[in-house]
């Protein structure tokens, strides 16, 4: 008599549904890189902001480290030329600890709070008793965010790859004025005391710009790293 074969035993679709889940778990978790415990900062020359030959990179450098070591973090100091800096800023390679907003910046960074309100304008030699003529000749350094009433203007603009240089031509009365930022040149006249008894700022400035500190929105610790600096920024606010 012949017997039917026995049955195949029950599928159990349980463990062939949780495989595929185990797997995508396992994946997900080899891919996955600890928090960087060193922060890089991308540190310009733009004193007393920022610079490499002051104590910890200059006063936004030294907030910057106050930040991060407090959060356990150490920082790694990437000293770049600025254009190198927005760079790598841009591409999540550094934080970036001095920056003007823009609509075409606003879409690729995330900002600290207020780090400080820097003034541009123009210094002018000591013995002027009057304003600026409209064709006045103002020297600038290349590459300067040059405010509209000075870029429209009827200004005679002398472009140089450095602004020292047109400091001597205003102290010679080769220009009327230099275009600067006012904290960082005048930085350098208390450093010369022979240019500082010469040169002076002539209130008001043309105009005043926000700065933050900026991390790029696709930086992973970009919240993270952001918390830590607006903390140390409320503090020194406070202090």
């Amino acid at each position: 008599m012949n017997h039917p074969p026995p049955a195949p035993p029950p599928r159990l679709p349980f463990p062939r549904l949780l495989t595929p889940a185990l797997m995508m778990l396992g994946a997900a978790a080899a891919r996955a890189e600890p928090a960087p415990r060193t922060v890089p900062l991308c540190l310009t020359e733009f004193p007393p902001y920022v610079s490499a030959e002051l104590p910890d990179g200059g006063n936004l450098g030294a907030l910057a480290r106050r930040a991060f070591n407090a959060g356990g973090l150490g920082v790694q100091v990437l000293q770049v030329p600025w254009a190198r800096a927005f760079l790598l800023a841009k591409n999540g390679d550094c934080v970036l600890l001095t920056l003007w907003r823009n609509e075409e910046r606003d879409a690729l960074f995330r900002y600290s709070l207020p780090v400080a309100r820097m003034q541009l304008g123009f210094f002018v030699r000591t013995d002027r008793k009057t304003a600026l003529p409209p064709d006045a000749a103002v020297a600038f350094q290349r590459g300067s965010y040059l405010p509209p009433d000075l870029a429209n203007g009827s200004y005679r603009l002398h472009e140089l790859t450095d602004f020292r240089p047109g400091i001597e031509m205003l102290r010679l009365g080769r220009v009327d004025a230099v275009f600067s930022e006012r904290a960082s040149l005048e930085y350098l006249l208390e450093r010369q005391p022979r240019l500082s008894k010469l040169l002076r700022w002539q209130a008001p400035p043309l105009e005043v710009k926000t700065t933050f500190m900026a991390i790029s929105k696709n930086h992973p610790q970009a919240d993270a790293w952001l918390e830590l600096l607006n903390q140390e920024i409320r503090a020194s606010v406070k202090n």
